[in-house]
């Protein structure tokens, strides 16, 4: 975890700036446009900010102000069959499975807010999800970065948007039930 931290700690200032910069320009558009409704807003600036930090975690790349040719991946659970198999430590390939379905979490999440109307948002939010971690590993094969195109963090960062559409259904009905509960006991 101590590695993440210091491989992307630089993201947190950027994303907090960003966050603070949206949330006081739609706080000054919702006064001059006379209302509007915060929570049909809100999610929208969640998106926009986890796919702001999706493409700096993944799209920048290793030693800053280099270009290097990456290396690529095809073959799917290769590169997961390696890192179980042949490392001392299992700790450094969890940490990178783990680190590509988390990455994708709050984008899902963010994404199921914001079509909570829909139906099917399970499958909407996994797809889309899919969708950008393709065109992550498309910019990571076209661009000089020295990042890996690899299909098994496709797969996992698919599972990581499955996750958050999951999550998000489930805190939705939660909070049905709950919010019914306390309607039904105050009448």
């Amino acid at each position: 975890m101590i590695e993440l931290w210091r491989s992307f700690s630089w993201v947190i200032p950027i994303l907090t700036l960003a966050a603070s910069t949206l949330v006081i320009v739609i706080h000054f558009w919702k006064q001059q446009k006379g209302g509007g409704r915060w929570l049909d807003i809100l999610p929208i600036l969640f998106v926009i900010l986890s796919i702001a930090a999706i493409f700096l975690i993944t799209l920048s790349p290793p030693i800053p102000g280099t270009a290097m040719e990456g290396t690529t991946n095809f073959e799917p659970f290769s590169n997961l069959k390696l890192n179980l198999i042949y490392r001392n430590h299992l700790d450094v390939p969890i940490r990178n499975l783990l680190a590509n379905i988390v990455l994708f979490i709050p984008f899902a999440f963010a994404i199921g807010w914001w079509m909570r109307k829909h139906k099917w948002i399970i499958v909407k939010v996994t797809f889309l999800g899919a969708l950008l971690s393709f065109l992550i590993e498309l910019f990571q094969y076209w661009l000089p970065l020295g990042r890996a195109t690899d299909v098994d963090d496709w797969m996992m960062n698919t599972l990581g948007a499955l996750c958050g559409g999951i999550l998000f259904v489930v805190l939705k009905r939660m909070y049905r039930i709950i919010y019914l509960n306390v309607i039904r006991y105050k009448s």
